[in-house]
């Protein structure tokens, strides 16, 4: 879809960009603090890794959502908050049910809850206005039609995609909770990480090409792609160790695992209804405008070559 020129950004989401910048930045800065203190062997460093790694994910939404006027992206980066507010709920939670409910570590844990509220719901409203505001508008879909049911069509196909990345957020998430013991890992971790990350990370690229190109062999491979990543979510389930259910790695991998299996159920369902509307002019539509902007692209160099 099209990108807009920087400055058609309006103060409101500059506000909107500079607060979830800040809240991420100050989220990594303490993850980054605790994967320099924390010993390497505990289930305290992958949960750090996770919170550094969702981060970077919420950057991504941040950007490429206020870029591309989707409202949707803004959608899922306001759910990854939440879902990063709720990690950190459980990190302090955890503490207290087990008994470390004193201390530095304990304190620090407190004050980056306290931090992460206030950030959570300055986003919230001002996220919220923003994926308003795109939706109400819809100007950069208007650059690709006019068409209302088009625009309908065509804010399915980004929802899709919105879903499709954060389907791979939440999975590769997934995949960090089997490091029980940090980065100190056994066989059988080093596998799910080395087959699970390409696997989850192809998919989502294959998905992504699917659905834009309109490859519906693709789609299908993309559907297949799905099985090996529900099954290890479920085994991940099956095989958590009771014993251990007051730990923030038990809470957490519960709470990913839930959501990620709602999400991949909702994906399921956008895909279908994506695929419904291969062949109705959205292919065309595009590529119409890559051509566009294209030849503008080439007009603007030609008159900068004149002018100098």
């Amino acid at each position: 879809g099209p990108v807009r020129p920087l400055r058609t950004v309006t103060k409101i989401e500059w506000t909107f960009f500079a607060f979830s910048s800040l809240s991420l930045f100050v989220s990594l800065s303490f993850t980054v603090e605790r994967l320099v203190t924390l010993p390497k062997n505990s289930d305290d460093y992958t949960f750090a890794i996770m919170l550094c790694f969702t981060s970077i994910f919420c950057f991504f939404y941040v950007v490429h959502g206020m870029l591309k006027e989707r409202y949707q992206e803004i959608g899922v980066f306001m759910a990854s908050i939440v879902l990063l507010t709720i990690y950190l709920i459980i990190n302090v939670v955890s503490d207290v049910i087990s008994g470390h409910g004193a201390g530095a570590s304990f304190i620090q844990k407190v004050v980056r809850l306290g931090v992460a509220g206030v950030f959570l719901l300055i986003i919230m409203c001002l996220g919220g206005y923003t994926a308003h505001t795109y939706r109400r508008d819809r100007r950069l879909m208007f650059e690709i039609n006019a068409n209302e049911e088009m625009q309908k069509m065509l804010g399915m196909l980004f929802l899709c995609s919105s879903l499709i990345f954060f389907d791979l957020q939440l999975q590769i998430t997934m995949l960090i909770f089997v490091m029980n013991d940090g980065i100190l890992m056994n066989s059988t971790e080093i596998i799910v990480l080395a087959v699970g990350v390409p696997v989850t990370v192809v998919f989502a690229l294959l998905g992504n090409y699917a659905i834009f190109n309109e490859k519906k062999v693709c789609i299908c491979i993309f559907g297949l792609l799905w099985i090996p990543n529900v099954v290890y979510i479920c085994c991940r389930l099956y095989y958590l160790h009771k014993n251990e259910s007051w730990t923030e790695l038990y809470l957490s991998t519960v709470a990913c695992a839930v959501v990620a299996l709602i999400v991949r159920v909702l994906l399921a369902v956008n895909v279908v209804i994506v695929v419904r509307n291969f062949g109705q002019g959205i292919l065309e539509q595009l590529e119409a405008l890559k051509i566009k902007r294209q030849e503008l692209n080439i007009q603007i160099r030609s008159e900068d070559g004149e002018l100098s």
